[in-house]
């Protein structure tokens, strides 16, 4: 008789692959379907694949990137609610998709995150809800990075 993984050793081994980088690894964990919802975003979804893309530039750029597990609470068998302290140095130049290049700045900045990850049926995440302050956006103006790359905002 096999052991199914709870929802929160799911997210736990998630975790564990995500904070030494090991974005494959992370992928492992994650249904086809999966869904990212985020203030980031407008809340707008960010499926399985665009998640992974993002996640692997967002770590050349910031090679020291980890989060702190603060808490973590099983709500029920199939959500599990956690909060993270966030925070990295950009260090080297982010390629946010081919030919969109933002070159790196050398700040550090810290966020806190309130993160709802969903476990399906099958055992894998099909869902993150990420409430997360702002302090990313505020120390490096992104918005206003892309919008001067793309020849705009003058």
């Amino acid at each position: 008789m096999s052991t199914r993984m709870t929802a929160e050793e799911v997210v736990r081994a998630w975790n564990d692959c995500y904070t030494t980088h090991d974005i494959d690894g992370a992928l492992a964990y994650m249904s086809e379907d999966f869904q990212r919802f985020g203030d980031s975003t407008n809340w707008a979804p960010t499926g399985k694949q665009a998640w992974g893309d993002q996640m692997k530039g967002f770590m050349v750029a910031f090679p020291d990137w980890t989060w702190d597990l603060n808490s973590i609470h099983a709500v029920n068998e199939n959500l599990v609610v956690c909060e993270f302290l966030e925070y990295g140095t950009w260090t080297a130049d982010f390629e946010l998709a081919p030919g969109l290049v933002l070159p790196a700045t050398g700040e550090r900045y810290e966020d806190h995150n309130g993160d709802w990850i969903t476990v399906n049926d099958d055992g894998l995440i099909s869902e993150i809800r990420a409430y997360i302050t702002t302090n990313f956006d505020r120390t490096f103006h992104l918005e206003s990075k892309l919008t001067a790359l793309m020849g705009g905002g003058q």
